[in-house]
């Protein structure tokens, strides 16, 4: 029999690996052989196959040359006959123990026989797929420099590298928005972040355009990681369902469980769900709060905590540069800034990849003291921000920026990230109070949109019916409405639709509605809906003029000091 070495160049095969698949729980060998397009090309042939033509026709179906017809049998039999090492494909991506880590492309260890783990295999498009090394890590971290003037940018950078330390934090998954105006900036400093992973341009971000199954396998494949997803706006069925998406999102992602499904459509022995732990980092031209509002609705706590809205802009700027050089004027940091988004814009996709396998390689290599250092930075980050006052919701939130605090600290430790810890610090605090502030107080908005209805009722567009002759009486189409003595107080009615344009969305009218319902101040019909719709809230009232008009009717019996009640 012809040994491989003396075979003619043409017949270099041979059995690489013995390889488990872990997701498909099944062994194959993995042969190596010349390519008729590539260099060299591998064929995972299941172990049952142990036969010279299943080998073959294996080889065939992956593009490799094969031998002359008179060598062929030899050499692959001398092949399968070879021993070879022993090696895992990792089902999944993350951590295995606490010195290993999968990434999408390689595996980071510790320890030393951990090299026997290969990454999953398979990408999913628009997310592992456009993850690539770019130049190397001292030219990213040159262009990261950048970062240090922007508070959006620091943040995006530390939930990259806080994605791994979700869960030696031991902390649920949680999502970032960032959000802003159109071209302030938010999808660059999202960009600067994924950076670290590998991406280097926005348009290869995953995107909220899929279905959620699409959205769970990713999610399953960013396990451990930071999940950057592009510009809300683009989610499935359009604007008017932007909220919808986001609000499924949330608590499907932030559940970390995909979907339970019947062994025979996995395809694989049983039909449990994957667990992940994942970060979301968003970005949007609204807020959580606003897309919400658009659609008549509110968040709930355990949805605000999930997904946190932070805004890119501060100080009154109007782009993510709140950090420039002081020493600027007001024409020169325009030009600045313009030239630190061509240096990103022109940098990126060149300068890529590198950073968060240093980071991990750091981190595998002292998982002794890398839970200790997790725990005391979190909570230097929740003893400078907490105050005594904070609701429970507020907390959270702050415990969570407190993970992102402290996986870019111990970027910044590792030599990675090209920051002042300091700085970064303050940076990090500076987005937290950004994002509590942002909060909704549906309390101080009831106040403030009860104040702005009693104006309204006690002013002259609602027609005091008392002052008037018949004939103005008769003429009062162009009012808002009328009121009239009633008893000690006043009865009310508005046009329905004036009465909503009162306030600034169709929450806050329903928010008021169901008060003065609740108070038992509201004169209606119909039974209060849980819907988006104020029907229930309508009349039809006739009017002084005769016509009949969907009217709010309001009654006050202690006249306008009943809405001073809150």
């Amino acid at each position: 029999m012809m040994s491989i070495d003396s075979a003619t160049p043409n017949a270099g095969i041979r059995k690489i690996n013995q390889l488990y698949d872990e997701s498909e729980q099944v062994w194959y060998d993995v042969y190596e052989a010349p390519g008729i397009a590539d260099c060299l090309v591998t064929a995972n042939v299941p172990r049952e196959d142990q036969s010279v033509g299943a080998v073959i026709r294996h080889l065939l179906r992956c593009g490799a040359e094969l031998p002359p017809t008179n060598e062929r049998q030899g050499i692959i039999a001398a092949a399968i006959a070879c021993e070879a090492p022993i090696v895992r494909r990792a089902a999944r991506t993350g951590w295995r123990n606490g010195e290993t880590f999968v990434m999408h492309r390689t595996v980071v260890s510790g320890r030393e026989n951990d090299d026997a783990i290969l990454p999953p295999s398979g990408a999913f498009a628009g997310s592992t797929g456009h993850m690539q090394d770019r130049v190397d890590l001292d030219a990213w971290r040159t262009l990261m420099l950048i970062a240090q003037y922007s508070t959006a940018m620091m943040l995006a950078l530390a939930a990259v590298f806080a994605g791994p330390i979700l869960k030696i934090a031991r902390r649920p998954n949680f999502a970032l928005v960032l959000h802003g105006p159109s071209r302030s900036g938010k999808s660059t400093a999202q960009l600067a972040g994924a950076s670290a992973l590998g991406y280097g341009q926005e348009e290869d971000l995953p995107s909220l355009n899929a279905t959620p199954a699409g959205l769970m396998a990713i999610a399953v494949a960013f396990n451990d990681h930071a999940l950057p997803i592009n510009e809300v706006g683009t989610a499935r069925g359009g604007k008017g369902n932007v909220y919808d998406v986001l609000r499924d999102v949330t608590y499907s992602l932030g559940n970390g469980q995909d979907t339970i499904r019947h062994p025979s459509w996995t395809g694989s022995s049983g039909g449990e769900a994957a667990t992940f732990q994942v970060l979301p980092l968003m970005s949007s031209e609204h807020s959580p709060d606003a897309w919400a509002a658009r659609k008549g609705e509110s968040r709930d706590e355990g949805e605000t905590a999930r997904l946190i809205g932070v805004p890119v802009l501060f100080n009154g700027y109007t782009t993510i540069f709140d950090r420039a050089p002081k020493t600027l004027s007001a024409t020169d940091r325009a030009s600045w800034e313009q030239e630190q988004f061509k240096q990103l814009r022109e940098g990126l996709p060149n300068q890529r990849g590198f950073a968060f396998k240093a980071h991990l390689e750091w981190m595998t290599a002292r998982p002794e003291l890398l839970q200790k250092w997790v725990g005391i930075l979190v909570a230097r980050f929740e003893s400078a921000v907490v105050q005594a006052d904070m609701s429970p919701v507020k907390r959270d939130i702050v415990a969570k920026f407190g993970v992102l605090y402290a996986g870019g600290y111990l970027a910044i430790k590792a030599g990675g990230l090209p920051l002042d810890k300091l700085k970064f610090g303050q940076a990090i605090i500076r987005a937290c109070q950004a994002a509590l502030a942002e909060l909704p107080d549906p309390m101080a908005e009831l106040k403030r949109d009860l104040g702005v209805m009693k104006a309204k009722l006690a002013g002259a567009s609602v027609v005091d019916t008392e002052a008037c002759t018949g004939k103005q009486l008769r003429l009062m189409r162009s009012t808002d409405g009328f009121r009239s003595p009633k008893n000690t107080g006043h009865a009310i009615v508005v046009r329905a639709q004036v009465f909503a344009d009162w306030f600034p969305s169709k929450l806050r009218t329903r928010r008021v509605l169901e008060w003065l319902d609740t108070e038992g101040f509201l004169d209606h019909v119909r039974d209060r809906t849980n819907g988006r719709s104020n029907l229930w809230a309508q009349r039809q009232v006739t009017w002084p003029d005769g016509t009949r008009q969907h009217s709010i009717s309001i009654y006050l019996p202690g006249g306008f000091t009943d809405l001073d009640r809150t």
